[in-house]
């Protein structure tokens, strides 16, 4: 269990929930909440209720607009072995990613027309955390940008998350595309750490390609990776998590 003070929007909506048995009315969910230290602090608290339940996928509606919320069971994934997928596509890359984010304790997004790939046999957009940007938190010229990012990580709350972590996976397209989104970001007003991840074949496409003068903006910022480190962290990753949760019970 979290520390109170270090309860997000997410975690109380979630808690909520739980209280009342994983569904229930909008009106239900208020009044669980009423009363609980982050709305004294927050007059407008049952807008952002709103917003958090809107934002993350964690939470749905079988019938939109009934009020109903329900609370999606999280499952583990399975373990992506290497030797059984010694090709990955870019779903495989992207859901490692988005996993990677959630074990290290960020919301995480992907770009929006990624949303019915599957990872391990899951829709790419369950593994995501945040399934809509809100407007009055982002500019629309920068949700434009954030959702066609193939993978970010976010730090805040409802309210205010901020992109950490950027990353284009450059499977089969070009490398030059990737980094257009990135130097999109860049320019919108973002200072996040951009990576493009890649096939080893394909670095030297981008040494070329981050050289050029149309991306000297973010050439000391984008770091290049390639698919075998990254699939050592994850599994070493989801190993640590395993551990952690075995050992502390959360």
């Amino acid at each position: 269990m979290k520390n109170e003070s270090k309860l997000t929007w997410k975690d109380v909506v979630k808690e909520a929930l739980l209280e009342i048995g994983s569904s229930g009315h909008l009106d239900d969910i208020y009044s669980k909440i009423k009363g609980h230290p982050k709305t004294e602090t927050n007059p407008t608290w049952r807008d952002t209720v709103r917003r958090t339940l809107q934002q993350y996928s964690i939470f749905y509606q079988e019938e939109k607009g009934s009020g109903i919320w329900y609370l999606r069971e999280e499952k583990p994934l399975e373990e992506f072995d290497p030797k059984k997928n010694p090709n990955p596509g870019h779903e495989d890359v992207q859901g490692m990613l988005l996993q990677l984010g959630k074990i290290y304790g960020y919301e995480t997004s992907a770009a929006i027309n990624d949303a019915k790939k599957r990872f391990m046999n899951r829709p790419i957009e369950e593994i995501a955390t945040i399934k809509e940007f809100q407007s009055d938190i982002f500019h629309p010229k920068v949700i434009e940008v954030v959702s066609h990012i193939d993978v970010l990580w976010f730090g805040g709350d409802t309210e205010m998350l901020v992109p950490e972590y950027a990353f284009e996976i450059e499977h089969t397209t070009d490398v030059t595309k990737g980094l257009g989104r990135l130097l999109d970001l860049y320019k919108s007003g973002q200072r996040t750490k951009l990576f493009i991840i890649l096939p080893v074949d394909k670095m030297s496409k981008f040494d070329k390609e981050i050289k050029r003068s149309l991306f000297r903006d973010i050439k000391g910022i984008c770091q290049a990776r390639t698919y075998e480190p990254l699939i050592k962290l994850y599994t070493l990753a989801k190993e640590h998590d395993s551990q952690k949760i075995e050992f502390l019970g959360e």
